[in-house]
């Protein structure tokens, strides 16, 4: 307990957690929505700034588990950032179905699997090669996903 006193990642989630609620308190669901979205399309565009060059040296060399964790952070935060731009998009154009409906609203997540996936093998990867253990855990990321599509294409049955 006294390390949690002195971590400022903790402290920044405790912050960030009560800061969210209070002004809850004070803003209307939707421009407290919209501030929420302006917040991680400003973080997640300085998140790419910041981790570009690492990143672009990771791909480059892609063997070690740095760099999957490296380019897997990267990719969280441009495939978010990509995503809010979307959002934006289809906020603009006020939501049109030809818009909404395109492959686009299935790749983001897709793409945030895959980067979800980097980071996850980031810690077992040595010198090229992933451990079983991350592989058998990616297995089990796909099971769960099966296992939630295959309720969701169900309870669209009806």
């Amino acid at each position: 307990m006294k390390r949690f006193k002195k971590s400022l990642a903790a402290w920044s989630f405790v912050v960030m957690v009560a800061s969210f609620w209070i002004i809850n308190a004070f803003v209307s669901l939707p421009d407290l929505t919209n501030l929420s979205y302006a917040l991680v399309l400003g973080i997640s565009f300085a998140v790419l700034l910041r981790w570009a060059r690492d990143a672009l040296i990771s791909l480059r060399e892609g063997r070690e588990g740095y760099d999957f964790l490296i380019f897997g952070v990267f990719s969280i935060a441009l495939v978010i950032f990509l995503q809010r731009v979307w959002v934006v998009a289809l906020a603009v154009y006020n939501r049109p179905p030809w818009l909404v409906d395109t492959p686009v609203s299935a790749f983001i997540p897709w793409m945030m699997a895959w980067a979800c996936s980097l980071v996850l093998i980031a810690p077992d990867t040595s010198n090229g090669k992933v451990s079983s253990r991350s592989i058998y855990l990616i297995m089990l990321g796909v099971f769960v996903a099966g296992m939630v599509s295959g309720i969701m294409v169900s309870l669209s049955l009806d």
